[in-house]
């Protein structure tokens, strides 16, 4: 009798069963959200295409693949080796100007790749006499050969220079904390320089080196503006192109292809990783830094400052003058336009990030359910996606619905626009909005729930208040990345509706170079600010070694 009354009564009540399960029916919402696009194409990607499909696959699909491979192996291969020195070399050296290179070799963030390539793209219209040069001296065959070369250079270099930060940031900790005392160990018996890079610093930094390439890669997959610039042709501007000439189905198995290329790349990287973990034994100990001579010194600039000069200082400086030249010609109401939209797109689709994340985070951390945390991850996974899946898949979602929803077929192309955003970057506001509510106790819960609280009240009242700084960095990251986006915005915005990214973009395309200067840099400035609590968190990290 006594245990059945335990029982009793340490069961839920009612209504709290209801809510813990409204609270995981209303999480699932953002989950499914990000699940549809993948859906939708794979469900559909085999509907009837005509001859256009067997086109594809006899002219163009073999190009595609391999041009795809090689652009994701090389710029990834250049990040790691722009990015893994680089990290070392502050981390572990001390010369002047070191903690000014700490926050410099960020600044290639802010720097969308096709803004990049647009301050490059007229260099390579002027390769003219350098190709007459090498026919003239090396033979017809080299002349060919470097023709097609000198594009495939433009494009890994500017991607490489401007992806780079990702491997950096993943490589400092590891090499400046978490593996210091191993590091320390190997001074002590003799190792120093270049071999303790190679034979200790290395295979410490692997997980890191991978999990920073693997975010190279997806991003180089996602490029569309700096192959279109140079003439490249790998699956994602395929799949855009089969798009806009009418091939649904066409473009949703390429986008399927992709997407599988994506899966298989990250099931690489969770084998490389393997149970690798290699954190933080260490404690709160710090390396200590060893001071370089003057050639050093210049060695370590060298070194760091290439691939700042090639994704940031070189774009800016080009495009600060060609914005000057064009301060009389340009038409400054169009810019303002999309720039008007730019912040207001950006602006909703942070905020409806921010929402999606903190109900996902919010749902595990009130009901303790694993659904919950399932769903949670599925929100994740959205960052995974190509851009062009999304694109397609949420194209064809909406087209869908101009028979069934009015409502929304009459502002299908807004609607489908802010979806797209919400399901590529709702991952940018789970992982900050996670982290903040994770340094919460749970027992603030329970005693919420002691005092008679509701859930959503100690929500609201309670861990919101004090997860403020997580929900204003997912919010700040959603924004800068919706603000730069291009693919989706090009290809999902109603008609005759630029921002400052299609601007920029369409410009350069019909060669107004220094006109497309204006809404870059404007696109560059505003990604700055994204970069600011990012540079004061490494500044106090610094402070403290």
């Amino acid at each position: 009798m006594g245990s059945a009354s335990h029982a009793a009564t340490s069961r839920p009540p009612v209504h709290d069963r209801w809510r813990r399960w409204l609270w995981i029916i209303l999480c699932a919402i953002p989950a499914w959200v990000v699940l549809m696009p993948a859906l939708v194409v794979v469900f559909r990607a085999w509907e009837s295409s005509g001859d256009a499909w067997s086109r594809i696959v006899e002219f163009h699909l073999a190009t595609y693949l391999w041009q795809t491979i090689l652009l994701v192996t090389l710029v990834t291969g250049f990040a790691i080796l722009f990015g893994v020195p680089a990290a070392w070399l502050v981390s572990t050296r001390d010369f002047p100007g070191r903690r000014a290179l700490e926050w410099l070799l960020l600044l290639p963030l802010a720097m969308p790749g096709f803004v990049a390539a647009s301050a490059y793209v007229d260099l390579l219209g002027r390769m003219t006499p350098f190709y007459i040069l090498i026919r003239e001296n090396l033979g017809l065959e080299a002349f060919l050969w470097t023709q097609k070369i000198t594009p495939w250079v433009f494009t890994v270099g500017v991607l490489a220079a401007t992806l780079f930060p990702y491997v950096f940031l993943s490589c400092r900790a590891v090499f400046l904390r978490e593996a210091s005392a191993t590091l320390e160990a190997a001074r002590m018996l003799g190792s120093g320089g270049l071999r303790a890079f190679a034979t200790v610093a290395l295979p410490l930094a692997r997980p890191a080196v991978v999990a920073g390439g693997s975010l190279v890669a997806m991003e180089a997959v996602n490029d569309y503006g700096v192959v279109s610039y140079f003439g490249l042709t790998p699956l994602t501007p395929g799949i855009f192109r089969a798009w806009g000439e009418g091939h649904p189905a066409v473009a949703m198995r390429l986008a399927v292809i992709l997407m599988g290329l994506v899966l298989f790349g990250l099931a690489l990287e969770r084998w490389q990783r393997g149970e690798r973990r290699y954190s933080a034994e260490s404690g709160d100990n710090w390396l200590a830094r060893r001071p370089m001579n003057p050639a050093g010194s210049c060695g370590a600039w060298l070194v760091c400052g290439l691939p700042l000069a090639i994704g940031f200082a070189i774009p800016c400086g080009r495009m600060a003058v060609w914005a000057w030249q064009a301060r009389e010609i340009l038409n400054w109401q169009t810019t303002l336009a999309a720039a008007t939209r730019s912040l207001t797109l950006a602006a909703g689709a942070a905020a409806l990030i921010v929402a999606g994340a903190v109900l996902l985070v919010a749902a595990v951390r009130v009901t303790r359910h694993p659904a919950a945390a399932f769903f949670r991850r599925v929100g994740v996974i959205g960052y995974a996606y190509p851009s062009a899946l999304v694109a397609v898949g949420v194209g064809v979602l909406i087209s869908s619905l101009h028979g069934t929803i009015p409502a929304i077929a009459l502002s299908a192309s807004a609607f489908g626009l802010m979806t797209a955003y919400f399901i590529r970057f709702l991952a940018v506001g789970i992982q900050p909005v996670s982290a903040g509510f994770e340094r919460l106790a749970q027992e603030l819960q329970e005693a919420a729930r002691t005092l008679g609280t509701g859930p959503l009240r100690a929500l609201w009242s309670i861990d919101l208040r004090l997860a403020w700084p997580a929900l204003l960095a997912g919010a700040t990251l959603g924004f800068i990345d919706v603000f730069k986006e291009l693919p989706l915005t090009l290809y999902l915005s109603p008609f005759d509706f630029e921002t400052l990214a299609t601007l920029a973009y369409r410009l350069t395309d019909e060669s107004r170079i220094p006109e497309a200067a204006v809404p870059g840099l404007l696109l560059v400035i505003c990604s700055l600010l994204g970069l600011i609590p990012l540079t004061r968190m490494m500044r106090l990290a610094s402070r403290k070694s």
